[in-house]
């Protein structure tokens, strides 16, 4: 897929894209104006891993390998339930353990022992009393163990405090009446151990008192005023940014599955035969009727989109073999009978001899074109009810042009339009009209154009841009080949907007422009 292909889709698409795009940022926005403010605040803890007791008695720190799993370990002990509900309970909060633990991130910093408690909440002095509260609470339960163990430390020195003194009372009984050398040494050593033990004792005791835990607050929170969220800028900027990426992917969706007929390069490819002409359609008021461009809007696009389908027509028919040309569709609503009546006009207008026969008896709409006279038409002149120079009208808006309209509708339309009488009717009007343009019912809907098709000397196809499916244009192909019809070229019908086309077969025998 090349860059060009990329842009095409972008511009084919840029409806679908900009809707996605309106949609998301709107939505973004809305939902950002609407939403509760979030407010949030931070404190931060220094760990130190130690055990008070052990190191007063003596013992060495940990080794560095086991000091980052100490410290998870403490960040651990900070997101506990007990931590947890002694911050609910120390500020009375009503609320669970579960439910403040979705309130609060704990963020560690690689390499330190600092770990930072971030606390989202709808009250900025909540959210800032929160942290605080996480931080005093873990250095209170570190205080607390800390102090626990050296309690344990004291318990231990008294215990041996007593032992060693029980000792040297025993000494000091034995040796009362004279005491050997032996004696004599292992009495001076319970007592230098009783004074050892003695001054370990008031240490941890004095320690007890001013210990205050392997942890520390490093800093405290306080009260943010600026929300961190909504922000409706930033929001606006995200919802943004999802409906492009929602919008693109859709877009290549629809791409994908779109198989109608978008450009006249596809349209030649499909059907084998040239795009003679683009015609775009023409908006007009509901009291305008029918799209009659070469007429009412003379100088417009659609109406030089006519005569250069008309030079377009001439070009093919360089060495004149055609002169009967069965303008027809796919199926129903691609314009077809809005082409044969304006490329019929255009040909008038240009000094040609021109008849429009109206062969599609379900949907006639000639008379509403030109403003002539329904009642009779060519199912008359096919059943031999009346001559073609009866039938024949001449709207009053256009010169050189005379109309066949269809007439009431016959039981057996393509027993009529494929019998030998219609191809006399085409010789006879032939030896004095230079055109002939047959507007025949579209191809994949009923049979009489199959049937018809076989006495006009070319067929032109009339396919809406964005409507007619690949499938349609492959089968009307397959239709024409199968009738040995001669196709001399396409019509892109271009419509204002896109249309289902699963709803051509249907809809033909629904009133609408055709």
């Amino acid at each position: 897929m090349d860059l060009g292909h990329l842009i095409k889709i972008f511009v084919n698409r840029r409806k679908l894209i900009a809707a996605c795009l309106l949609v998301a940022t709107g939505a973004a926005l809305v939902m950002s104006l609407f939403q509760t403010p979030e407010y949030q605040a931070q404190s931060q803890v220094l760990m130190i891993e130690q055990n008070a007791g052990a190191t007063l008695l003596g013992s060495t720190q940990m080794q560095s390998s086991s000091q980052e799993r100490e410290f998870q370990t403490q960040v651990g002990v900070l997101k506990s339930r007990p931590i947890v509900e002694a911050v609910i309970n120390s500020l009375e909060l009503n609320t669970t353990s579960t439910e403040l633990l979705k309130q609060v991130v704990f963020i560690t910093e690689t390499g330190t022992n600092i770990a930072t408690v971030e606390v989202t909440d709808p009250s900025p002095e909540r959210a800032a009393a929160i942290a605080n509260a996480f931080a005093e609470s873990y250095v209170a339960w570190s205080r607390d163990l800390q102090r626990a163990s050296i309690r344990a430390a004291v318990d231990d020195v008294k215990a041996r405090l007593s032992e060693t003194q029980q000792d040297i009372v025993a000494l000091e009984a034995q040796t009362a009446n004279g005491a050997s050398a032996d004696e004599q040494v292992s009495l001076e050593a319970a007592k230098s151990l009783y004074a050892t033990l003695s001054e370990q004792l008031v240490d941890l005791q004095i320690n007890e008192q001013l210990e205050t835990g392997s942890g520390s607050v490093l800093a405290t929170a306080v009260p943010d005023p600026d929300p961190v969220s909504p922000k409706p800028a930033r929001d606006s900027v995200v919802g943004f940014a999802l409906g492009l990426v929602v919008g693109l992917g859709a877009a290549f969706v629809a791409e994908t599955l779109d198989n109608t007929i978008k450009s006249p390069a596809e349209a030649e490819e499909l059907y084998g035969s040239p795009v003679l002409g683009q015609v775009a359609r023409t908006v007009l008021t509901k009291d305008e009727g029918p799209d009659l461009s070469v007429i009412l809007q003379p100088d417009g696009q659609a109406a030089e989109s006519y005569r250069v389908l008309r030079n377009g027509l001439d070009f093919v028919n360089f060495e004149h073999d055609v002169k009967v040309v069965l303008v027809t569709s796919a199926v129903a609503q691609e314009g077809k009978s809005t082409v044969a009546a304006n490329l019929a006009s255009v040909l008038a207008q240009s000094g040609k001899k021109t008849v429009l026969i109206e062969s599609d008896f379900r949907r006639p709409i000639a008379a509403r074109f030109f403003g002539v006279k329904e009642n009779v038409g060519l199912s008359d002149v096919l059943t031999g009810a009346f001559d073609a120079a009866y039938v024949l009208q001449r709207p009053e808006s256009v010169k050189n042009l005379w109309v066949l309209t269809a007439g009431r509708m016959p039981p057996n339309p393509s027993e009529l339009l494929g019998s030998a009488t219609m191809k006399r009717l085409f010789d006879s009007l032939a030896e004095w009209a230079d055109w002939i343009i047959v507007d025949a019912p579209p191809l994949l809907s009923v049979a009489d154009t199959s049937a018809v098709a076989r006495w006009a000397d070319g067929v032109l196809m009339v396919t809406a841009a964005g409507f007619t499916t690949r499938e349609m244009a492959k089968a009307s192909r397959e239709t024409l080949a199968g009738a040995g019809s001669r196709l001399i070229g396409i019509v892109m019908w271009g419509l204002n907007k896109r249309s289902s086309a699963r709803t051509g077969y249907r809809s033909y025998y629904t009133p609408g422009q055709d």
